[in-house]
C-alpha cells in the first residue's frame, strides 16, 4: 500500500512540474524579449526598431496561398514595400499577382504594434488593412533595438485572394539599417 501511495505522490510531483513547465514555456513565447545590448541592459521598443529592409513571408488561411516580398521601414513610422502572392486559379491553375504597400505603423515599449496599411492590387484598386505585430527577436544596434524579426496577423479577410483567409506575415532584417539609426535616438 505504501508503495502505491509513494508512486502517485512522484506521478503528481512530475504532472506538476511538467505544468509549471509548460506555463513557464508557453509565458516565454508568447511575451515579447526586449533585446540585450552587449552589457545585459535592456531596450525598450519605439518606432526606431522598425528600421530598413525586411523579406516578407506572407501565408493566408491554411496555405490556399502565399507571398513573397519586401517591405521597407524608416525608423520614423513609415512604410513601403510590394510582394509577389501565387494565389489560386482558374481550372486548378495558379496565378501570380503583385501587390504594392504603403504605410503607417506604431511601437509599443513592449514590442507589440499595429501595421495601418493600404494594398495597391492590380489594376490600381486598393485595400485597408491593419495588422497587429509582435517583434520576435531584435538586436541592439548604436544603442536602439532594431526588428530582426516580426510576426503579425491581419485583422481583416485576405484584400488580396477572393476569401475570407486569415492573413499572417513574418518580416525579417535583410539589411543593417545604417540610414535610419545613425545620429536617431528617441
Amino acid at each position: 500500500m505504501n508503495k502505491r501511495k509513494i508512486m502517485n505522490a512522484k506521478r503528481n510531483v512530475y504532472r506538476w512540474a511538467a505544468a509549471v513547465l509548460t506555463v513557464g514555456l508557453l509565458a516565454a513565447l508568447c511575451t515579447p524579449a526586449l533585446a540585450d545590448d552587449d552589457h545585459g541592459s535592456k531596450h525598450k521598443y519605439t518606432l526606431a526598431s522598425l528600421c530598413g529592409n525586411y523579406a516578407a513571408v506572407v501565408t493566408y488561411g491554411a496555405n490556399i496561398a502565399a507571398g513573397l516580398g519586401f517591405e521597407q521601414y524608416d525608423g520614423q513610422g513609415n512604410a513601403t514595400g510590394s510582394a509577389l502572392i501565387n494565389q489560386p486559379g482558374a481550372n486548378h491553375t495558379r496565378v501570380l499577382v503583385n501587390i504594392g504597400i504603403s504605410g503607417t505603423y506604431v511601437v509599443e515599449k513592449d514590442g507589440t504594434g499595429v501595421r495601418n496599411l493600404t494594398i495597391t492590387l492590380p489594376g490600381g484598386a486598393t485595400a485597408e488593412v491593419n495588422e497587429d505585430f509582435v517583434i520576435t527577436k531584435a538586436k541592439v544596434i548604436d544603442g536602439i533595438a532594431i526588428a530582426t524579426e516580426i510576426f503579425d496577423v491581419q485583422r481583416q479577410p485576405s484584400a488580396v485572394i477572393e476569401d475570407q483567409s486569415m492573413v499572417t506575415h513574418t518580416l525579417t532584417l535583410r539589411t543593417r539599417p545604417e540610414s535610419c539609426v545613425s545620429g536617431h535616438h528617441e
